[in-house]
């Protein structure tokens, strides 16, 4: 859907008010894809980009298990709902909090390039590609993560093993870093959350435009641009 222009304002306010729990956000105990109905991903896209409905953690926590919490219960051997573990809600919480990111990100290209030139759908999620931009005839898949050396490994792994390279177009990584004074940096809201700012923005869609932009070529970033391999 096309969004109003101060959409990015009002996504901003709301990512303004969320609490972070970054002791949910360190556990990595349940590590297990959830396929099928269970794919938190496809119920973000819903919720946000389809309905608008900008749920916190615990409201979004609460819409997913009053859904599937008798199916979960039957597939990971948990007792009741009051035992699912604090893996599998630190999973819920990482996807929705990479998902928050990814769609800041959408809004922030679309204010720049406006809704016509973006693309986004649940079945590119599913090949790994966060939005597409598409500009001049051509197809670039962005793909979005934490600057890194565990995400990256995974961008690759994900590379090599799961075809998220295969659909047609420029596949572009776009890192974002939580260190301050990196080309990259992100701009920290008063409750810590990172967010994508115009100025990277900027400088891809120019490096887009000099034709300076090929298959994945993007591996990693500097205090001044990006570096290229």
């Amino acid at each position: 859907m096309d969004e109003s222009p101060d959409i990015l304002q009002a996504f901003e306010s709301f990512l303004a008010t969320l609490r972070r729990n970054d002791s949910l956000s360190d556990i990595k105990s349940f590590e297990q894809d959830l396929f099928g109905r269970l794919n938190p991903s496809e119920h973000l896209h819903l919720l946000y980009f389809e309905q608008r409905r900008w749920l916190d953690f615990e409201e979004f926590l609460q819409y997913y298990l009053e859904q599937f919490g008798d199916q979960i219960l039957a597939q990971f051997g948990y007792a009741s709902l009051v035992d699912i573990t604090p893996g599998f809600r630190a999973r819920l919480y990482r996807t929705q909090f990479g998902f928050l990111t990814e769609y800041h990100a959408y809004l922030l290209f679309q204010k720049v390039l406006g809704s016509e030139n973006l693309y986004r759908s649940v079945a590119l999620d599913k090949q790994g590609i966060d939005f597409q931009l598409r500009l001049d005839g051509l197809i670039f898949n962005i793909h979005i993560f934490i600057d890194n050396e565990r995400a990256w490994s995974y961008r690759r792994y994900k590379s090599a093993n799961k075809q998220v390279d295969a659909l047609a177009g420029v596949h572009v990584n776009l890192p974002y870093s939580l260190q301050q004074g990196r080309f990259n940096s992100v701009l920290f809201l008063a409750n810590g959350f990172g967010v994508y700012r115009e100025p990277y923005v900027d400088y891809l869609l120019e490096e887009i435009k000099k034709g300076a932009i090929t298959n994945n070529n993007i591996i990693g970033t500097t205090a001044t641009g990006f570096v290229y391999r």
